[in-house]
């Protein structure tokens, strides 16, 4: 049996209020798995001092890399990092292995975390912990002294050119997250009747969206969840049916298929659910009411960005209502700011007042991507109108939103170059009436490798690129002039 770690309360150490959390849980079940898998409190506790301690015994590497499908074990690997006082640079388990690797040698990751799934994919030395155990010696672990400026999670962006793009959340940042999400959901902002009956089902990868407004602070919140490995709509609709959740997150075509299927099954029992989250895409007002004519009154629409803060506006369940009774500009926007920001519209040349990029200042926000004053430009054009609702406009950098991801053209352009038959190229994003956008290609190739250039790319591509950051189209253009005069570019 490894030794527990005692949390006192004043506790000052890398991870303390996750220990704590974890302690005062003590033999209740926190978190359980489809498979029949669980964690108490203690279990938890027990484990994640034990990885934390083989982290530091691996070597002084500060920044280690993170691998995972969801799972109680990487749930375990997130908080072991933290307490090690280590950085966490997790990246998306459906990319490809030499996408991971150029993330980690990008950020300097000399410590990889994974499952045995990834570790074998990856090769070279892996730190594997899964549902098995740790591939090393675990044991006590040195605490580390709290510094809210160390970098808690660096947030990849992208990887080009041997340089990372990525979002450094700081300790102290993170706190700040956790606690305006507590705030949240007992204040009633995320729905009325908040209580300790709660349980929170995790769908979408713990490393975006959901992490930071669901996974993590239930958690320290000390309410139990459920983590689902990969969301299908039927695999989703099977754990509510099961474990009766009262809160997760989605983006929007999840929430619209799992309304499909539950129609589809034809079944007339209500959902445990009384405040789905959702974000990260737009989400028309009709497919709103579609998908509340099946689920009930229980959307809540968030918007954020991670250098900025998670979240920092909120469309509530009264707001929803609205919408469901005809209020078609209330559909396009998504929300008010929270309380815990401070926001303001930079002007953009040629917009009006009530126009223009939006910017955020509150403890949540990435000093690195703020002015000296502590305001973060987010690069979201938005219009607000007189009751402080706020509407997405359009991005400043070309960043295409595809419905569950972001995607920056450039690190998809630089992986359509290696082809040798490809001479130019420029990747836009344009209108998907279903994610809101699709990423698209347009190729200048040479004469002879036309025709066979989508077979190409098709080959080469999944061993660079995620599949989500593919092209869904590909455009064969003799010069990308054509794309300027076509206003795409």
């Amino acid at each position: 049996m490894r030794p527990r770690v005692g949390t006192g309360r004043h506790d000052s150490s890398a991870g303390a209020a996750s220990r704590a959390a974890l302690e005062k849980a003590g033999r209740r079940r926190l978190v359980e798995d489809t498979a029949g898998g669980y964690r108490t409190g203690l279990d938890l506790l027990e484990s994640v001092s034990g990885l934390a301690g083989a982290i530091q015994r691996a070597g002084p590497a500060p920044r280690v890399g993170l691998w995972y499908w969801n799972s109680i074990a990487a749930l375990e690997a997130h908080l072991a990092v933290e307490s090690a006082g280590r950085t966490r640079v997790p990246v998306d388990p459906g990319a490809p292995a030499s996408e991971v690797r150029a993330v980690f040698d990008a950020a300097g990751v000399e410590l990889v975390l994974s499952d045995r799934r990834h570790a074998e994919e990856l090769g070279g030395e892996v730190l594997v912990h899964d549902a098995r155990g740790t591939s090393d010696n675990t044991g006590p672990f040195r605490p580390v002294p709290y510094d809210p400026d160390r970098v808690h999670l660096l947030y990849p962006r992208m990887a080009a050119g041997g340089n990372l793009f990525a979002v450094p959340v700081s300790f102290a940042n993170w706190d700040a997250t956790m606690q305006v999400n507590e705030n949240l959901y007992r204040s009633g902002a995320y729905g009325p009747g908040f209580g300790p009956g709660e349980r929170f089902l995790t769908l979408q990868q713990m490393l975006h969206g959901t992490g930071f407004l669901g996974t993590f602070p239930f958690l320290l919140m000390g309410l139990p969840q459920v983590v689902v490995e990969q969301f299908t709509a039927a695999a989703a609709l099977d754990a509510v049916r099961r474990f009766e959740p009262t809160a997760t997150f989605m983006v929007p075509g999840m929430v619209t298929r799992l309304a499909g299927e539950v129609a589809a099954r034809g079944e007339d029992k209500g959902l445990s659910l009384r405040r789905l989250l959702y974000g990260g895409a737009p989400f028309s007002p009709d497919e709103m009411r579609a998908a509340m004519g099946v689920l009930g009154q229980v959307l809540l629409q968030v918007y954020g960005r991670i250098e900025g803060g998670w979240p920092l506006a909120v469309l509530g369940q009264e707001g929803h209502r609205r919408i469901d009774a005809g209020d078609q500009a209330l559909g396009h926007s998504f929300g008010r700011p929270i309380d815990a920001a401070e926001v303001r519209l930079r002007r953009i040349e040629g917009e009006g007042s009530d126009v223009g990029e939006l910017c955020v200042r509150s403890a949540m926000t990435v000093r690195e991507y703020s002015d000296p004053d502590g305001w973060c430009a987010l690069g979201d054009v938005v219009a607000r109108d007189e009751h402080g609702y706020l509407r997405f406009l359009r991005r400043l950098d070309g960043m295409i939103n595809t419905g569950s991801y972001h995607v920056y053209p450039r690190e998809v352009e630089d992986a359509i170059r290696t082809l040798p038959a490809v001479r130019d190229v420029a990747v836009v994003g344009e209108p998907d009436p279903k994610w809101g956008q699709r990423v698209v290609a347009y190729v200048v190739a040479d004469t002879e490798a036309r025709a066979s250039i989508e077979s190409q790319l098709a080959a080469a591509l999944p061993e660079r690129l995620a599949r989500y950051k593919h092209p869904k189209e590909i455009h064969l253009v003799d010069s990308l002039s054509d794309l300027r005069a076509m206003g795409r570019q």
